[in-house]
């Protein structure tokens, strides 16, 4: 897999994910938030929006950047991002999270390996271990 398909896709799913606590933070919630909440809570959520579009945008315009720092250090803040997600999700789940909250677990596992490999794979000339 490419580094470049990669970014594309984790663009398109950050876009997806932050398009839902725009629009529907509720329901993205994985039901631990329910339509009683009140408007702080749900304001919160959309707040998050910010955070996932400004990611996705990020990742979109880097898919076809050339080797370098710059996106060396994309590569690993996205890696460092999608593990923590996973991690901490992990811990949701024992705390209290429904089953359901599993398949973001996964998906964002899948990121953090991906882009770990594919980031290690094409690293820039100057920044290799």
């Amino acid at each position: 897999m490419k580094l470049s398909l990669v970014l594309a896709i984790s663009a398109v799913f950050m876009a997806l994910i932050g398009l839902g606590y725009l629009l529907i933070p509720a329901t993205v919630s994985f039901g631990v938030v329910d339509a009683t909440a009140s408007s702080g809570l749900i304001e919160l959520l959309r707040l998050q929006a910010s955070t996932f579009l400004g990611i996705a945008v990020l990742n979109w315009v880097a898919r076809n950047a050339e080797a370098s720092k710059a996106r060396d250090s994309i590569v690993l803040a996205n890696t460092v991002g999608f593990a923590l997600a996973a991690i901490l999700g992990i811990w949701g789940l024992f705390n209290g999270l429904p089953t359901v909250a599993w398949v973001p677990v996964i998906i964002d596992l899948l990121f953090a390996v991906a882009f770990f490999w594919t980031g290690k794979a094409s690293m820039s000339a100057g920044n290799e271990a």
